[in-house]
């Protein structure tokens, strides 16, 4: 693959216990952590790509640098795999850097181990990359600007997907909790929703579920609103095959 503008690299994490889906944020913030770390080593700390630190993106790409998309395959509560998206793409010794990232240091001091899966283009046989009409919230949504009368919640999503270059939804539904494995059911406050950065304004401390209905197919991965490159404001499409990893 060396030497393609590849977009996205999946990766299994391998360790007991495997973190909680309400630890996707904490997860997202490790994996750039871990990536930055390589990119230091490969690049040298003053060379550090954009595409990974999303500081230094040309004035009005606010979104094409990496996301960071920790998310649950097996549906069992637990994030088993994580995502790097880079709508932009990676270049030869960007590709290098992500292949390189083996592992996630823990807070507590202990790690989880990463495996490369695949690295290439985002339409692989992966649940969230699928494309669908309808999609639906598995982690919280968090609006990025501050609400207020004729800009609500639902006013912040089509914008958002408006600048995406994604079609307006036809319909928004908001959903009190979502289902996690076999019987849990989750509201959004039980997910870690705030960044470990200080200094970051967050216009919803809260959270909101939703689901989205386009008037044709989108292709994902589809990750929307604050802290949104560190996998919350995630989706998958309603219908896939959920075998696929």
């Amino acid at each position: 693959m060396v030497g393609l503008a590849a977009t996205t690299a999946n990766f299994i994490i391998v360790g007991k216990p495997l973190p909680r889906v309400e630890d996707t944020l904490r997860i997202g913030e490790l994996m750039r952590m871990a990536v930055m770390s390589r990119a230091k080593h490969i690049c040298g700390e003053d060379s550090i790509p954009s595409i990974f630190s999303g500081h230094g993106m040309p004035h009005g790409n606010r979104h094409g640098h990496a996301f960071y998309l920790p998310w649950d395959s097996h549906h069992d509560g637990r994030i088993d795999r994580v995502m790097v998206h880079v709508p932009d793409g990676m270049q030869a010794q960007a590709q290098r850097v992500v292949e390189s990232v083996n592992r996630l240091w823990r807070r507590d001091g202990g790690e989880w181990q990463l495996v490369l899966e695949s690295i290439g283009g985002p339409h692989s046989n992966n649940a969230l990359t699928q494309p669908g009409r309808v999609w639906a919230s598995v982690t919280p949504y968090l609006h990025p600007w501050h609400c207020k009368k004729g800009f609500s919640v639902e006013d912040q999503i089509r914008r958002e997907c408006i600048e995406r270059g994604l079609p307006q939804p036809i319909k928004l539904a908001r959903r009190e909790t979502i289902k996690v494995g076999r019987n849990r059911s989750l509201r959004p406050i039980h997910f870690k929703r705030f960044r470990t950065r200080r200094g970051v304004q967050q216009p919803d401390r809260i959270g909101s579920f939703w689901q989205l209905e386009f008037s044709k197919d989108v292709a994902g991965p589809l990750a929307l609103g604050f802290a949104c490159h560190y996998g919350l404001g995630m989706f998958r499409p309603v219908g896939t095959n959920e075998s696929q990893c």
